[in-house]
């Protein structure tokens, strides 16, 4: 367990560092969301999956940042909110599963 724990402390810190770089649409964490989902699906059959992949994958992709972000995107500007909110369910989906195809 103690892998997880650093795993999950180095992902946050890359997460809260990449994510300065937010502007009015949250492009960094959607970045983030769909680099994470990639790099999961090419780490799914590897060892050390309790540090790369619950630790620093999970430490660095976020569902809670993604829903406030969505929330108050929706609010201010709904046209937008949604994009957002289509964008972050499609990419992440799709890189997961080229992660998955690059390995196989």
């Amino acid at each position: 367990m103690i892998e997880v724990g650093i795993g999950s402390m180095i992902g946050a810190c890359i997460r809260v560092f990449l994510s300065q770089y937010n502007g009015r649409f949250p492009w960094m964490t959607l970045i983030i969301n769909s680099a994470g989902a990639l790099m999961l699906g090419m780490l799914t059959h590897m060892s050390g999956w309790l540090f790369f992949g619950t630790g620093i994958m999970g430490g660095l992709t976020t569902f809670s940042t993604f829903s406030v972000e969505a929330v108050t995107l929706v609010a201010s500007d709904r046209k937008s909110g949604m994009t957002y909110i289509a964008l972050s369910i499609i990419l992440p989906l799709t890189c997961f599963t080229a992660g998955l195809q690059l390995i196989d």
